[in-house]
């Protein structure tokens, strides 16, 4: 289908520049942008139980997050969100954050703990996926006191953070740990060498030149985009990974990056659900103030994750 008429208006949107001379500065007037936008386009959450901020960690390597609690009856799964932004903008304080985090942990009843990862240039790659790890480790070792469900963690990210997202169940997978139950990644980038074929579409509102330009200042000068943790399509061997749902939008120039992953998925005997948003670009799921069609993205979403979480409550369903 063509792209959601209620969206055509607002095409085509502003890329960011090539080259970030002041990262702090693009940050911070990025964020309020994307704030703006969000109270013009997006829809807030609905209220939760608790809303608990967190500093996780020591000094320079401390990690910031907001955890979210239902007002339901415990224990509960715990879904670790992790937010896009092509590793250098937005953060788990931005409207749009809130909104999904909200969202699921009511209507999919767990505890949401949204993570404020370190930034890139500042904090490039590995830095983010090591928060992830720190994160479950700070659940694993205070799942009484949130009152968490023991064994029942999930991720999820959007775009850049469902690539670290992925990199962080690799890399917990790679180290013969399993606490990663499932994984919900949101029009991921998956492929940080860029090796197979996408669109330039610079007529969209994430082209590939903004790609590269977000992608560089992640891995940095020494890092290796070829590895696996920082490019999971590229991963030799996906066996023993947890479930995954992965969404796309129709006009995304990443979206072979989730197809591809679903297919070696698959291949691997994961179990996975692919899910199209057609009409969609990148940036649209969260206009779910302007668009049904991203209510109904959102709801798929959270289905797929108040599915897994009812399997972690109780297996033999």
């Amino acid at each position: 289908m063509p792209i959601d008429p209620d969206l055509q208006p607002l095409l085509p949107f502003g890329h960011s520049p090539k080259v970030i001379e002041d990262p702090e500065l693009f940050r911070a007037r990025t964020n309020q942008n994307t704030d703006d936008a969000f109270d013009t386009f997006g829809r807030p959450g609905p209220p939760v139980g608790e809303r608990r901020l967190l500093n996780i960690g020591p000094g320079d390597e401390s990690v910031r997050a907001i955890l979210y609690r239902p007002d339901t009856a415990g224990p509960h799964p715990v879904h670790v969100f992790l937010h896009g932004g092509g590793w250098v903008i937005n953060s788990a304080f931005s409207k749009d954050s809130e909104a999904v985090s909200r969202h699921r942990s009511v209507h999919a009843d767990c505890i949401v703990i949204s993570v404020d990862y370190r930034k890139a240039p500042e904090h490039p790659f590995p830095a983010p996926v090591h928060d992830v790890v720190s994160i479950i480790d700070w659940v694993n070792d205070n799942t009484a006191e949130i009152g968490a469900l023991p064994g029942a963690i999930t991720v999820g990210g959007q775009s850049s953070g469902a690539n670290i997202a992925a990199g962080a169940t690799l890399l917990l997978r790679d180290q013969g740990r399993d606490d990663i139950s499932f994984q919900l990644l949101e029009v991921p980038v998956l492929d940080l060498t860029h090796s197979r074929p996408r669109e330039e579409g610079d007529e969209l509102p994430l082209s590939m030149t903004d790609v590269r330009t977000f992608c560089a200042l992640y891995v940095g000068d020494g890092g290796d985009r070829h590895d696996p943790i920082a490019s999971p399509l590229l991963a030799r061997d996906l066996t023993g990974l947890p479930a995954a749902y992965i969404a796309n939008a129709e006009y995304d120039v990443l979206r072979g990056d989730g197809e591809w992953y679903a297919q070696r998925l698959r291949e691997a005997h994961v179990p996975v659900e692919l899910f199209l948003g057609e009409g969609h670009v990148h940036v649209s799921p969260n206009m779910t103030g302007l668009l049904a069609s991203a209510r109904a993205w959102q709801e798929a979403s959270t289905s797929a994750l108040r599915t897994a979480n009812s399997r972690l409550r109780d297996p033999n369903r």
